[in-house]
């Protein structure tokens, strides 16, 4: 935490829900998957009872795979680990003490390689330009006023902050700096000569239904309605924009629902409605998913 802390690496918010820049936190790639960033508990951060327990954040595919690498490494050391203990528990039953020692010893000696040498091989399979072999972002929580995030990336931690400018608060010495050298950078890059070319149509309506529908992750499909909507013509082209966005988001629960009843099935709607209320989607959405599922727990 303290070496996120000296890049400028907190970014506070006085929102739950916040933009996001379609990149990789990791290496800046173009996003084209995703990583779900569990909440994390820091020293001197309480987050409240209400807070999101998880977020999306966009990632390429590459970074994914590095990161997934890496967290496994930790998993798989501590099943080793338990089976370790247990196994030397009942060796020293029924054999003895110092046999179950040795046995100890040696489990923890293959945990310690396994993850050393996982680990290692996530770390070879980063990029230069990657911020860390393991997840990039971290989500602190909401607070009740603000929601904390904490980046690996000096970059992605000011194109972050840049995106979110007019909701930042409690903006560290460090952080302002980060912002003002990434602004200083951005103007001491010329911006060469556009090249003459053939601008392409806007998409119309039904075109951006048909991309919000087809795209499989809910970051990418977010991302692509909250365009579609600064874009849309109409209040009417909106609310059909918005109506196919929630029934992409909403089928994998419907889906789920169908094969519960009575309380199961209550209680999955109840926790469903807190994730949306907790979760970063676009205001519109998430109004018109949270009526829609208000809707499905009365009926």
């Amino acid at each position: 935490m303290g070496d996120e802390q000296a890049l400028g690496g907190i970014v506070e918010i006085e929102s739950r829900t916040f933009a996001v820049p379609f990149e990789c936190p990791c290496c800046g790639a173009a996003a084209d998957a995703e990583v779900v960033v569990p909440l994390k508990r820091a020293p001197g951060r309480t987050p409240a009872s209400d807070s999101a327990r998880r977020l999306e954040f966009p990632y390429c595919a590459r970074c994914v795979a590095h990161v997934a690498s890496w967290e496994g490494a930790g998993v798989t050391s501590a099943g080793i680990m338990l089976v370790g203990i247990l196994a030397s528990v009942a060796v020293a039953i029924v054999s003895s003490v110092l046999a179950g020692l040795v046995l100890l010893v040696g489990a923890v000696a293959i945990s310690a390689g396994v993850v050393t040498h996982r680990r290692a091989r996530a770390a070879a399979a980063c990029g230069p330009a990657c911020a860390s072999p393991d997840a990039a972002v971290s989500y602190l929580g909401w607070s009740g006023n603000t929601s904390s995030f904490s980046f690996r990336s000096p970059t992605y931690t000011a194109r972050f902050a840049e995106h979110n400018s007019t909701k930042l608060v409690s903006v560290s010495p460090e952080l302002r700096r980060l912002l003002e050298g990434h602004r200083v950078a951005r103007l001491a890059v010329p911006t060469p000569a556009a090249a003459a070319m053939t601008v392409p149509p806007p998409r119309s309506t039904r075109e951006w239904i048909a991309k919000i529908e087809s795209t499989p992750g809910r970051v990418a499909r977010r991302h692509h309605l909250q365009v579609a909507l600064d874009l849309a013509a109409t209040e009417e082209d909106k609310a059909e924009l918005i109506r196919a966005a929630m029934r992409s988001d909403l089928a994998p629960l419907r889906a789920r629902l169908d094969k519960l009843s009575g309380s199961a099935k209550h209680r999955a709607l109840s926790e469903a409605i807190a994730e949306i209320r907790a979760g970063n989607l676009p205001v519109e959405l998430q109004q018109a998913e949270l009526a829609e599922l208000e809707r499905m727990r009365a009926s």
